[in-house]
């Protein structure tokens, strides 16, 4: 039963829709604003990073040299761009897979830097 219902999650209608919504706000992603939004976000909400969708399992740009662990994965909030995951193409979708993934690398990094200097954040050492 339980993979009867991860299949229905996986192929709706739902999934598939959502899979290209980085299509309709991806102007609102300017990547030379990247790091000063990071920065935005980091005083008005704290800790966040961006991962993409754009495969099985989500990209996350700038972590590529840092080990992921439950807390980064778990007690962190995370943002996720949809370009075209496993469920579904997108049309221009590499066009849109590279403009979020060059947008959320910058911010990432950025935020990384920001994170590891915070006594709020628990997963500062982690980084």
């Amino acid at each position: 039963m339980k993979i009867f219902v991860f299949f229905i999650i996986m192929f709706s209608d739902f999934v598939i829709a959502d899979d290209c919504s980085f299509a309709n706000v991806s102007n609102e992603y300017v990547i030379e604003n990247a790091e000063i939004d990071a920065k935005y976000s980091f005083e008005s909400k704290g800790v966040s990073f961006i991962a993409v969708a754009n495969g099985f399992g989500p990209t996350r740009p700038g972590f590529e040299h840092i080990n992921m662990s439950a807390c980064l994965m778990i007690k962190t909030k995370w943002d996720i761009l949809w370009v075209g995951a496993d469920s579904g193409v997108c049309p221009q979708q590499k066009k849109l897979e590279l403009h979020a993934i060059s947008y959320s690398r910058l911010f990432n990094e950025k935020m990384i830097q920001l994170a590891k200097l915070s006594k709020k954040y628990d997963c500062a050492t982690e980084l």
